[in-house]
C-alpha cells in the first residue's frame, strides 16, 4: 500500500476537504475556491502534457500572481520537473539557468514576458504568458479547453526530481538544487506544524514564490484549507490594505520586509494578531519590538535551498515568550532547533565531532537527513563537495549554546544574502575582471542597516587606467541583475594575499565588520 510522498498530495487533501472554501485570492483581481483551484491544476497538468512535456524541465518566471503559484501544482502534476526562476535577474543570467537547466517550456509573467522574450526564442524555449490582461488571454484559454475534472497527479517515485531551484552559491554559475518530492513533502509538512497553519489561517504570500518554493509555502497550506492571498509587489500600503481587508493570519518575508512593515511613515497598528516568520538573516532586537507593538508575533527560521529549506527555528517556551522583549528577542535572533523532520543539524568540527555546547566553540553547521537535496543539476563535482562525509556542510560557522540552540556567528563560503537573496561574491568579480581598467577584484558582504548586507568590491586598477565607482557599477549592470550590483568600492594598489597569491577576503572582511560582535547580518 506504499504511496510515493510528494506535497502535491497535500494539495489533493485541499482540494477533497475544503471545496467550499476560498483558496486564492489575488488583491484587485481573481479569487478562486479549492474547487475551482483544483479545476485549474487539473486544466494546466492535461495542457502541459497534451503538448509534450510531461517528463520535461517546465520553467515559471512570475512574481506572486495566482497564475505563478497554478505552477507549483499543475506544472508537476502532469509528471513534469518545475523550475522556478528568480524574477529580478537579467537576460544573461536567464539564459544561462534556462540552458543549463534544459528548460522547455517557460511559463512567464506578462510583466517579465519582454525580458525573456529574446532569450526563449534564441534557444527554442516555448512560451506561455500568464496574466490578466490581453497577453494571458491566450493561456486562459488554453486552461479553458481542457477537461477539469479530477486527474491523478503523475508522480511514480518520491525520490525523483520536483523542482530545481537556483541558488547562487559561491562559483561564478548558479546551481540548480534538485529537490525531490520527498523532500518537498517532508518540508512543507514541518512548516504547517511551526508555522501553525489551520483551515482558518489566511496566507499573505509577501515571500517571492521563487525562493525555495515559498519555504514550502506554495504547498503546505492547502493541505490544512489555508487561504492563499498573492501580493504580486511587495509594498507596505498594499501589505496593511491586504491584511485587514482578507484577515491575514500569517506571513512569511526576509528581515527588509519587517523593516518596511515597521517603517514610521507607514505602519499601521493591527486589528488582529499576525504571525511572522523571518529568515534570510537574524532580526535586530529593535525591529521585533517594533513588530510587536504593532502585533506582529515574529518567529526566526533557518536554512538553505539546499534543504529544502528550512532546519531550524528559533522555537520558545511558553515562559521564554512572555519575557520582554530585551531579554525574548535576542533568542529569536539565534537560529534555534532543528525543526520536526530535519533530521540530524549539528555544529561540527573539521573532523565531524560535535562542538562544546558552550557558546563560545565555533564549527559549521551541517545536516543529514531527509530535507537535504538529490544533488545539483548536471553538477557531480559540486554535489560531492557539498555531501563531503555523509552531510551537508552549509558552509555557516556556528555555535552551539548551553542550551542547545545554534547562532551563526560567521561564513565560510563567500555568499552574501542581502534582503533574502543570495549573491555570489564569485559571480560579481569575474565580470569585474571583464573591465579593462580592472587588474585585481574582490568582493566582500558589508553590513547594511537595510540590506542586512550589501557587496563591497576591493578593486585594484592596472597602471595607467581609471576607472571610476560610477563606471564599474555600469559595467556591471549590463551582466548582472541590480540587487548584485557592488554598492562601495574600495581602491587599493594592491590586495591582501597569502603566499600562494590567494585572496586573503578575511582580511577586507575585517575592516568592513569592525566593532561587530558577530560577521554576518
Amino acid at each position: 500500500m506504499k504511496t510515493p510522498l510528494t506535497p502535491l498530495d497535500l494539495v489533493r487533501r485541499g482540494l477533497k476537504v475544503y471545496p467550499d472554501r476560498v483558496a486564492v485570492i489575488q488583491p484587485g483581481g481573481r479569487q478562486f475556491t479549492y474547487r475551482e483551484w483544483g479545476g485549474r491544476i487539473y486544466r494546466l497538468a492535461r495542457a502541459v502534457a497534451e503538448a509534450g512535456y510531461a517528463g520535461a524541465q517546465v520553467g515559471v518566471l512570475s512574481p506572486n500572481t495566482h497564475g505563478g503559484l497554478l505552477a507549483y501544482a499543475g506544472v508537476p502534476w502532469a509528471g513534469a520537473v518545475l523550475v522556478p526562476l528568480n524574477t529580478r535577474l537579467s537576460a544573461e543570467e536567464y539564459a544561462f539557468q534556462l540552458r543549463h537547466a534544459e528548460v522547455r517550456l517557460l511559463l512567464v509573467d506578462e510583466s517579465l514576458e519582454p525580458r525573456v522574450r529574446d532569450v526563449a526564442r534564441d534557444l527554442g524555449t516555448e512560451v506561455w504568458v500568464l496574466g490578466e490582461g490581453e497577453a494571458g488571454a491566450a493561456f486562459e484559454a488554453r486552461l479553458a479547453a481542457q477537461d477539469a475534472s479530477p486527474l491523478p497527479y503523475a508522480v511514480a517515485d518520491e525520490d525523483d526530481t520536483l523542482t530545481i531551484n537556483f541558488t547562487s552559491g559561491t562559483t561564478s554559475s548558479p546551481k540548480g538544487v534538485m529537490l525531490t518530492h520527498r523532500n518537498s513533502l517532508l518540508n512543507a509538512t514541518e512548516t504547517i506544524y511551526s508555522f501553525k497553519f489551520d483551515q482558518d489561517s489566511v496566507y499573505l504570500h509577501t515571500l517571492p514564490d521563487f525562493h525555495a518554493n515559498g519555504w514550502g509555502g506554495v504547498w503546505s497550506g492547502f493541505g490544512v484549507g489555508v487561504t492563499h492571498v498573492t501580493l504580486p509587489a511587495v509594498r507596505a500600503a498594499e501589505a496593511y490594505a491586504a491584511i485587514e481587508q482578507y484577515g491575514v493570519t500569517h506571513l512569511c518575508a526576509a528581515p527588509t520586509v519587517l523593516s518596511m512593515l515597521t517603517d514610521p511613515a507607514t505602519a499601521r497598528p493591527l486589528s488582529r494578531p499576525v504571525r511572522v516568520v523571518t529568515a534570510g538573516s537574524p532580526p535586530h532586537a529593535r525591529t521585533i519590538a517594533d513588530m510587536n507593538a504593532l502585533g506582529f508575533h515574529v518567529t526566526q527560521a533557518y536554512g538553505l535551498t539546499e534543504t529544502s529549506p528550512l532546519i531550524t527555528v528559533a522555537e520558545l517556551s511558553a515562559a521564554q515568550e512572555a519575557l520582554p522583549t530585551a531579554e525574548r528577542a535576542p533568542l529569536v535572533a539565534r537560529q534555534g532547533f532543528e525543526m520536526l523532520l530535519a533530521g540530524e543539524v549539528e555544529v561540527l568540527a573539521e573532523d565531524l565531532s560535535p562542538v562544546p555546547h558552550d557558546g563560545q566553540t565555533l564549527g559549521e553547521i551541517m545536516v543529514r537527513g531527509n530535507l537535504v537535496m538529490k544533488g545539483y543539476f548536471r553538477n557531480p563535482e559540486a554535489t560531492e563537495r557539498a555531501l563531503a562525509g555523509g552531510w551537508f556542510h552549509t558552509g555557516d560557522v556556528a555555535v552551539t549554546h548551553p542550551d542547545g540552540r545554534i547562532e551563526i556567528r560567521d561564513r565560510n563560503k563567500d555568499v552574501i544574502i542581502s534582503g533574502g537573496e543570495n549573491i555570489s561574491s564569485v559571480e560579481i568579480e569575474g565580470v569585474l575582471y571583464a573591465h579593462p581598467a580592472v587588474r585585481e577584484a574582490v568582493v566582500v558582504a558589508m553590513p547594511d542597516p537595510r540590506w542586512g548586507e550589501v557587496p563591497c568590491a576591493f578593486v585594484a586598477l592596472h597602471g595607467g587606467h581609471a576607472a571610476s565607482p560610477e563606471d564599474l557599477t555600469a559595467h556591471v549592470r549590463t551582466r548582472l541583475a541590480g540587487f548584485k550590483v557592488p554598492k562601495h568600492y574600495e581602491f587599493r594598489d594592491d590586495l591582501p594575499k597569502t603566499a600562494s597569491g590567494k585572496f586573503q577576503k578575511f582580511v577586507l572582511r575585517a575592516e568592513l565588520w569592525e566593532g561587530q560582535t558577530r560577521l554576518v547580518n
